[in-house]
């Protein structure tokens, strides 16, 4: 039985999702973890959690968007 193409297409892309999303909770986990050994007053720390939760925000929709183009459902 041959499968459609285009199914073919969103399996691979659910796969490439799992793996991107892996990658950004890899780097969230490392930046978190450095975050928390940072010295210095409260609003650097602060500064350095925001930026490591936003690039996790900006990873995670780029995995979404990525996975939607190939899909074809975007």
């Amino acid at each position: 039985m041959k499968t459609d193409p285009s199914y073919e297409k969103c399996e691979r892309a659910d796969l490439d999702y799992l793996a991107c999303s892996l990658v950004v909770y890899q780097s969230y986990t490392y930046c978190a973890e450095s975050a928390a050994t940072i010295s210095g007053s409260t609003e650097t720390k602060a500064a350095t959690k925001f930026k490591c939760d936003a690039e996790r925000l900006v990873g995670s929709y780029f995995c979404e968007d990525v996975k939607k183009k190939a899909c074809g459902t975007k």
